[in-house]
């Protein structure tokens, strides 16, 4: 006998219609090739096509993240797969998706129950078997702006779910709640009420246990001509934000294959007893490394460095490494950061008895007071805490196996939506003298040396020169700051990409070469 289709329900506002997502770029992404074509087993209705009818999925005119999620999950799901859409940008918990339907709303609850039961209806026609599955939602921007209703949240929602719930017969449907991304220029300008929506849906996921919570401030996230960072996931945002969601539920159902393991067959590769040299490289979106894909490296870059000891927190400790392991490309997402030829060039130059160990502290949706050690208002995005402990706990785990480490420096690329965003940008030169005197201070060693690369001024992002003038000014002052050029290196629209990743880490190592005595 057949399997049951499962059916998803796909709901939300634009970054569940996929807003600024063009099928004519999905190309452009080395894992996506090809995640555009039409999946004719897998049935799809959407109320953006006007009709209540089955056809098989395929990108509309955008798209959004049902694409990839189906074409991750068939990979270890045999079971036939249906999705339902039901989405409109600018729709708010409070009023559009209220199920008793205010008339100064949208009435998107009833519409969209209309739609699963008209789709069901032509499935029972046919004689197929289905099992309701889930709701996938992405939601919440437009509740966030408005401060008479963002504090209703989990309360509105709450009411939607439990009445999706009643008028399905389902009790016990679970929903997978996509966060609103920090990295997009809510995060930024609309910190506090972004804030206000994070403590609401925290709320909410409590007192909830069939709700799951897909993060996704660590995914791509469109840039506007003007530098600004999107109020949009884009193209290849909503590429991953599919299999954002398609990871999640595979997790859900115990299929979501593990991660290859990664460590050293036996002993760390350094005779006992010797020195092991610490290199920490942390900041934002080029450090993690997006549109660095690794699907472009050289071959004997995609292999494992066996003689150079890698742990990371990546996307603000969505990957972590549970042990030290050889450096290597490690991204979920199939990015790498500037650490594989940072680590190659120096293993190459430091004497062979000596240990090289780098530490990756990255989250590419952060922003300058995330990173400070007083915090912010917005506490739940402190890193700070989170970055000293992982630099601690790798120096402790060292010393404990009997080995002598040291620190050589922080490697750090200043970030690039604070280059963007004024406010930011007149501010941090003096929060990275504050973040550079506490890890000294955290890690007693005031003369650590701080090598930071330049934004590049061919980067979308504008303030580049002024950011940029305030750190070299800055050095003047701490001459253990030590500023690295990257005007000579080529650079794409938003970040450096491949070549540009991997140039930045030779340029960061040489800074660092040409300082030793």
């Amino acid at each position: 006998m057949l399997k049951p289709v499962k059916i998803f329900l796909f709901a939300g506002q634009s970054n569940m219609v996929g807003a600024d997502a063009h099928p004519e770029r999905i190309n452009d992404f080395p894992l996506f090739k090809g995640a555009g074509a039409p999946q004719p087993d897998v049935r799809y209705c959407t109320l953006q096509d006007g009709t209540s009818g089955w056809g098989p999925l395929r990108p509309l005119d955008a798209f959004g993240p049902e694409l990839t999620f189906a074409r991750l999950v068939k990979k270890h799901d045999d079971s036939p797969l249906a999705i339902i859409k039901s989405a409109i940008g600018g729709t708010t918990v409070a009023y559009d998706w209220n199920p008793d339907a205010p008339e100064s709303g949208q009435k998107l609850y009833p519409r969209t129950l209309q739609l699963i039961r008209e789709a069901l209806a032509a499935l029972d026609k046919q004689g197929i078997r289905y099992q309701f599955e889930a709701v996938v939602w992405h939601q919440g921007e437009n509740d966030m702006l408005d401060r008479k209703i963002n504090t209703a949240y989990a309360a509105n929602l709450r009411t939607i779910i439990q009445r999706l719930r009643a008028d399905l017969k389902l009790p016990k449907l679970k929903w997978f709640l996509g966060e609103v991304s920090e990295k997009g220029i809510w995060g930024m300008d609309n910190r506090a009420n972004l804030a206000i929506l994070r403590e609401q849906q925290d709320q909410f996921l409590a007192s909830d246990p069939l709700l799951r919570w897909v993060p996704t401030s660590h995914l791509a996230f469109d840039v506007m001509n003007s530098g600004q960072p999107h109020y949009h996931f884009g193209t290849q945002g909503q590429l991953q934000l599919g299999e954002a969601f398609g990871a999640a539920y595979l997790k859900e159902i115990g299929k979501l294959p593990k991660p290859k393991e990664r460590k050293f067959a036996k002993s760390l590769p350094v005779p006992k007893k010797g020195r092991i040299r610490l290199f920490v490289l942390a900041g934002q979106r080029n450090m993690e490394g997006e549109d660095a894909f690794v699907s472009e490296l050289p071959v004997t870059l995609t292999q494992p460095q066996n003689d150079v000891l890698f742990r990371y927190s990546l996307s603000g400790g969505v990957q972590k490494s549970k042990a030290w392991e050889p450096l290597g490309p490690v991204s979920a997402l199939g990015n790498f950061g500037p650490e594989l030829s940072f680590g190659a060039q120096l293993r190459k130059s430091l004497p062979a008895s000596d240990g090289v160990a780098l530490l990756k502290f990255t989250h590419s949706g952060a922003q300058g007071p995330d990173w400070l050690p007083q915090g912010s208002p917005e506490s739940r995005r402190n890193l700070y805490p989170r970055f000293i402990a992982f630099l601690r706990d790798a120096l402790a785990d060292l010393t404990r196996q009997g080995y002598d480490a040291v620190w050589e420096g922080v490697f750090w690329h200043p970030g690039e939506n604070d280059t963007y965003f004024t406010p930011y940008q007149r501010s941090y030169a003096g929060w990275m003298k504050v973040l550079m005197a506490q890890v000294r201070q955290d890690l007693g060693q005031p003369n650590l040396p701080w090598f930071v690369s330049e934004q590049h001024p061919k980067a979308i992002w504008k303030n580049e020169e002024a950011l940029n003038a305030s750190l070299r000014e800055l050095a003047q002052t701490d001459k253990q700051l030590i500023i690295v050029k990257t005007e000579h290196l080529p650079h794409q629209r938003v970040h450096f990409g491949t070549q540009g990743t991997l140039l930045l880490g030779e340029a960061l190592a040489r800074a660092y070469q040409e300082r030793r005595p």
